[in-house]
């Protein structure tokens, strides 16, 4: 009984030892795992309290500066404190975005949107610099937000643009009757949008979210249209003026070229001011140019039209060519001294330039193609149509000093005379110092010259008698003379360009009084006689022949003349009397001779007494 019961406590004492021994060894176990712990809470000891204290430097911080102040104030260390304040602006940009549209914001919420995209843009600055792989996709959507703000912003300028760029009536801008209003800028509030918005598109804050500033791109977009909208009427009608009939010589200022080159002028000047307020100084030129080029595309156009119908039309047309670059030539001038403007109209201006030129050489041509072509005069010897339209073409060339004077200083002088060609005449280097107005007298002077040249060659083959030639060619002299006369020809003709204008009216004269000079020539007294007592004359018989012959001649040549001068026609009543006063030279000559030997002839041969011929002279 004994010996059992040792044995049931032996093997109970087996259990406890096998049980003592494992959790001896869980003990062994229980302290390793609490050294572990021992040690990870030493670590996580040395990992908080350093975030302790720099959470309590921050505290401060936010007391003094503000959690608000910009993040590139504040260490990259503090960065994920900074980061619960950016969850508000995220919010508050989603809510603008989403919730009020910017084509419409007030000035406080246009005010408020740029100032968050602002706040996000430092954050992101502040991520990125923190180089934290962590970060990474707040750096996307951060960027996402401000690309999205960015267009939204550029879409608002456009908006904001095109609020103001409706068309205009430029008319009512460059005819006001009392005075002339200027074209239309942008009010004080708009040029204040307008320029904020540029700034931000133009700041590096749209460059973070990868957005190019097309601020000039979206404003010549807009204002170039809108130029070219409001000058469109204008631009059409100067085409249409073209196709008037029947064709006929143009007028000074029918085509409306110069309201065109006004308006455009005006409104480029207000298009400039506007540029000016909007963007910086280096960027005037270029945002200027890119916004003039539709309109300015539409304008060469237009001139390109007129430049091939003036080569269509080169006998009536050609001063069209000269009213426009009289009135583009200026307006650049101006346009330049305000714009900059360097050559975009000067290029616009080619083609007509070289047609203008060319149309020089064409007149003297037509002069002599025309006098060729005449096959009839007119009977009664008077002003021949040819006559009358090269006159008419000079004086209207009068109309167009300064345009005529810049193309013959580029032509050079006397090359007018070289021959026309249709497609272009190829101007050869020329003196800039030239005298402009002189070379416009020079030309004017060959026309008139070939003119003379061409009517007496005529006039010479058609009626071949002297006198009528001669009373064809005093008539049209004079006729050219009065022209000059009394139209601004006579300014732009030099002295001594009119002094030759005079001779050859004075040589159609002398051509005239030749044959009244024969008649005189029977006056020319050259006998010699021996006087009687009391101062008589004391002839023979054959000296008293030759002085009845003399008589008797004279009044046949006389009254032969004077009814062939009565039987002329002078339309111009100071031609009669200019010819009449030549001719009273032989009044004297008549009375002198007269007095001398009246008492020695029979009434039979002397016909007229002195007083009955100057009767006569006085009413030829």
């Amino acid at each position: 009984m004994n010996g059992l019961r040792m044995d049931e406590l032996s093997a109970e004492v087996e259990v406890l030892e096998s049980k003592l021994s494992k959790t001896a060894d869980l003990t062994t176990k229980i302290a390793l795992s609490l050294k572990k712990l021992s040690a990870s809470a030493q670590n996580v000891e040395q990992a908080v309290k350093p975030i302790y204290n720099k959470t309590q430097s921050l505290t401060v911080l936010s007391g003094s500066k503000g959690i608000g102040s910009p993040p590139e104030m504040l260490p990259t260390r503090f960065l994920p404190v900074f980061l619960w304040r950016l969850r508000s602006d995220k919010c508050i940009l989603a809510e603008l975005v989403l919730t009020a549209p910017p084509h419409r914001p007030s000035k406080t919420g246009l005010t408020e949107y740029l100032a968050s995209l602002k706040r996000i843009n430092e954050a992101l600055s502040c991520l990125k610099k923190s180089n934290l792989r962590s970060s990474q996709k707040a750096v996307t959507q951060m960027t996402g937000l401000l690309k999205v703000g960015s267009l939204q912003l550029e879409d608002l300028f456009r908006q904001a643009l095109a609020e103001d760029s409706k068309s205009v009536e430029p008319l009512h801008f460059i005819t006001k009757a009392f005075e002339e209003l200027p074209f239309p800028t942008f009010q004080p509030h708009k040029i204040n949008m307008l320029a904020v918005l540029n700034d931000f598109l133009s700041s590096t804050l749209a460059a973070s979210a990868g957005i190019q500033s097309n601020a000039p791109q979206v404003y010549a977009e807009v204002r170039g249209p809108y130029i070219t909208n409001s000058l469109a009427s204008l631009a059409l009608a100067i085409v249409n003026t073209t196709r008037r009939t029947p064709a006929a010589p143009y007028d000074k200022g029918s085509n409306g070229i110069s309201v065109y080159t006004n308006a455009l002028e005006a409104i480029f000047e207000a298009e400039y001011e506007n540029i000016c307020h909007l963007f910086p100084t280096a960027e005037w030129s270029q945002v200027y140019i890119a916004t003039t080029a539709l309109p300015m595309g539409v304008f060469k156009k237009t001139l390109v039209d007129l430049n091939v119908f003036v080569k269509q039309n080169m006998t009536t047309d050609c001063f069209l060519a000269f009213d426009v670059i009289e009135n583009v030539q200026p307006a650049s001038i101006r346009l330049k001294t305000k714009t900059g403007e360097q050559k975009e109209f000067s290029e616009a201006l080619k083609p007509l330039r070289t047609t203008a030129q060319s149309s020089f050489s064409y007149f003297l041509e037509d002069i002599k193609k025309t006098g060729q072509g005449l096959i009839a005069l007119p009977l009664d010897n008077t002003v021949v149509d040819m006559t009358v339209n090269v006159m008419s073409r000079l004086r209207r060339m009068a109309d167009y000093p300064n345009a005529i004077s810049s193309l013959l200083v580029s032509l050079g002088e006397g090359n007018w005379n070289r021959p026309y060609t249709a497609p272009a005449v190829i101007p050869p280097s020329f003196d800039v110092g030239a005298d402009g107005s002189l070379l416009l007298s020079n030309f004017c002077l060959d026309a008139i010259d070939q003119l003379i040249h061409e009517l007496e060659q005529k006039a010479r083959a058609i009626i071949k008698k002297n006198s009528p030639v001669a009373v064809f060619m005093v008539n049209n002299v004079h006729f050219i003379e009065s022209n000059i006369r009394t139209s601004d020809l006579r300014k732009i003709m030099s002295n001594q360009a009119q002094a030759k204008v005079e001779k050859w009216r004075k040589d159609a004269v002398k051509m005239y009084m030749e044959q009244w000079r024969e008649c005189a020539a029977f006056l020319m007294d050259v006998t010699y006689t021996k006087q009687q007592a009391g101062g008589k004359l004391n002839l023979n018989s054959k000296e008293k022949e030759g002085v009845k012959e003399k008589f008797k001649n004279f009044n046949t040549v006389f009254e032969e003349l004077n009814q062939k001068h009565k039987s002329y026609t002078f339309p111009d009543k100071e031609v009669r009397a200019m010819l009449s006063k030549e001719i009273g030279f032989i009044g004297p000559l008549y009375g002198r001779f007269y007095d001398k030997y009246k008492d020695l002839m029979r009434d039979k041969y002397v016909k007229y007494d002195r007083h009955q011929l100057d009767t006569m002279l006085a009413q030829l």
